[in-house]
């Protein structure tokens, strides 16, 4: 199975209850606290993990009602390919409305998506890794600059770049 499991990981339900704990004690009245803003690479993990949240009741309705979750997560597919997965199952009568089928798509090239690293454009590779548009263009820019990437450590010379966010998926990146 993949590195995300429709946020069953013991890791996600740590990082939820700091989360949690984090936002509520932030909002307590009366306690006064200093809030720092988030980094970017904290804003990053935020906004993708409330995406991932609304958006797996949808899959598990709409995917999970014909398919194990083995079955779509057992190969990792390029954007391209989620998409003409998604449209193939709404074309043999999956039933969700257009913004559904959009997060299905969006969420299965996420978390299940596969980028070639050194032919992908930017909006890809920032829709696979979940890394910002301007990260995203950095490695595009890099890679223009310095030829293709050969390995993991390569990629991580981009500036900017979120270390922990591709090394917590390799396997979503292509060097060929």
């Amino acid at each position: 199975m993949s590195s995300r499991g429709f946020h069953s990981s013991p890791r996600f339900v740590a990082a939820a209850a700091a989360l949690l704990a984090t936002a509520f004690a932030a909002h307590v009245p009366g306690q006064q606290t200093q809030n720092k803003p988030p980094s970017a690479a904290a804003s990053e993990a935020q906004d993708d993990e409330a995406f991932a949240e609304a958006t797996e009741p949808v899959v598990e309705r709409v995917c999970v009602q014909c398919h194990t979750v083995e079955n779509f997560t057992k190969r990792r597919r390029t954007a391209k390919e989620w998409n003409d997965v998604v449209n193939a199952m709404q074309g043999r009568g999956a039933v969700a409305t257009d913004d559904e089928f959009k997060a299905i798509k969006r969420y299965m090239t996420r978390y299940f998506g596969l980028v070639r690293i050194n032919v992908a454009s930017a909006e890809e590779i920032s829709a696979v890794l979940g890394l910002s548009p301007k990260t995203a263009s950095a490695v595009v820019e890099y890679r223009s600059a310095h030829g293709k990437f050969t390995d993991l450590e390569s990629l991580e010379r981009v500036d900017g770049i979120n270390k922990d966010k591709l090394e917590e998926q390799p396997e979503a990146i292509s060097f060929n």
